[in-house]
């Protein structure tokens, strides 16, 4: 039995950077749904592109930074759904996902409070229904991998 996880969620939980630990650590494939040339497959033809994901042998992760105001979005993350993908949201602190954001230095910081508006206007999490999973710790740092992982499979 392989896993197949769509990872989404916040802006600044790692969920690329937890992918691709899924990926060196455990061998998984990953798929970073926000890499153009992935994002252009996908969105030419979603059905294609996903029975070629199921083809692959092994686990599969695939992450989207989720625009929630954006239909062709909700109704993708639904097709992984169908295909048999667990959905998972990567939520929890705040403070820690901005700080996170913050670091990557690519986009402005008023980016974040946006994609939080959205998703809350949105009620994303209420429409396509996945388990929500904290990455970080009490502290405020992120989980290890394998931590991580435990928790997704449950």
């Amino acid at each position: 039995m392989h896993d197949l996880f769509l990872i989404t969620g916040i802006p600044g939980t790692g969920k690329t950077t937890f992918a691709n630990n899924l990926a060196k650590d455990f061998g998984f494939v990953h798929y970073d749904l926000e890499d153009p040339n992935t994002l252009n497959r996908l969105f030419a033809d979603s059905t294609q592109f996903i029975g070629d994901i199921l083809k692959a042998n092994g686990s599969v992760v695939a992450t989207l930074g989720f625009v929630p105001d954006h239909q062709t979005s909700v109704s993708i993350v639904l097709q992984f759904r169908a295909a048999g993908f667990k959905l998972i949201w990567f939520d929890g602190n705040r403070p820690a996902a901005l700080r996170e954001f913050i670091k990557r230095g690519t986009v402005e910081e008023i980016f974040f409070y946006l994609q939080m508006y959205r998703i809350e206007a949105s009620k994303i999490i209420d429409t396509i229904k996945p388990i929500v999973i904290n990455p970080f710790d009490l502290q405020g740092n992120f989980k290890a991998t394998a931590v991580q992982l435990a928790e997704l499979r449950q």
